[in-house]
């Protein structure tokens, strides 16, 4: 009787004991979002405290012009780009492209996803600036300038994007880092823009992006997993005989 040989552990083995579901994935899921916690508790208190985030709010705001103030060009597109940033355009944006989705796919799992994360988004912009008190750098001709932090703009832009690239690399898989590379780039754009006009504090843009992942990370890879659900119901559309 030959003797059976036992095989080295190959790559395949150590990725299948890194798979979603693993005890690697139990333990980062919850500790990915901890850090993001800590990170926001730790931003908000040296805001309210008056620690390191405001003398780096202050070096900032003194390297950018300020609306009015520099090129001409730079300033325009970066009004251009806050405007087309609003809480508001922004949500009816993904409500359209989660609809178009819904309509595409013959399903309404997609709803699944963007609703749960524009209502914790704004819940919890909402209440930051409801309990933070904090006056925009600069507040003329602004409505709620003493609601600066976190930035609203930041927060709806970056999940909003980021939902619509989820929902777009679901339905058309080639796309996703097209979807993706496109969520980034219009986000860094919002931040940038905002801090150029001095419409916001470094520290309001910084901590929208902490809220930001944070919700993003609860609703996609932990303890929720949104986004497999939704990607679970896609696959069954095929023909009876495929399934």
């Amino acid at each position: 009787m030959r003797p059976v040989r036992e095989e080295p552990p190959t790559s395949a083995g150590y990725l299948s004991a890194a798979a979603p579901g693993g005890s690697w994935r139990r333990l980062t899921g919850p500790l990915v979002a901890l850090l993001l916690l800590a990170g926001l508790v730790v931003l908000t208190l040296s805001v309210e405290r008056g620690g390191a985030a405001i003398r780096l709010d202050d070096r900032v705001l003194a390297l950018t012009p300020g609306r009015g103030n520099g090129p001409v060009v730079p300033d325009l597109l970066a009004r251009a780009v806050v405007q087309l940033a609003t809480p508001v355009l922004s949500v009816a944006v993904v409500g359209a492209v989660t609809m178009a989705v819904c309509l595409r796919t013959g399903r309404w799992t997609p709803l699944w996803l963007a609703g749960p994360a524009i209502v914790m988004m704004a819940t919890t912009v909402l209440l930051g600036k409801a309990h933070i008190d904090r006056t925009l750098p600069n507040v003329s001709d602004m409505a709620g300038g003493d609601g600066s932090y976190p930035s609203g703009h930041t927060a709806t832009a970056f999940v909003c994007a980021s939902v619509a690239a989820v929902l777009v690399s679901r339905l058309w898989p080639p796309r996703k880092a097209m979807a993706w590379a496109a969520a980034l780039v219009w986000t860094g754009l919002v931040v940038a823009s905002l801090l150029w006009l001095h419409f916001h504090w470094v520290s309001d843009v910084v901590a929208s992006l902490l809220l930001g992942s944070l919700v993003l990370w609860l609703l996609l890879r932990w303890p929720l997993r949104l986004g497999r659900v939704v990607g679970a119901q896609w696959q069954d559309e095929g023909p009876p005989t495929a399934r």
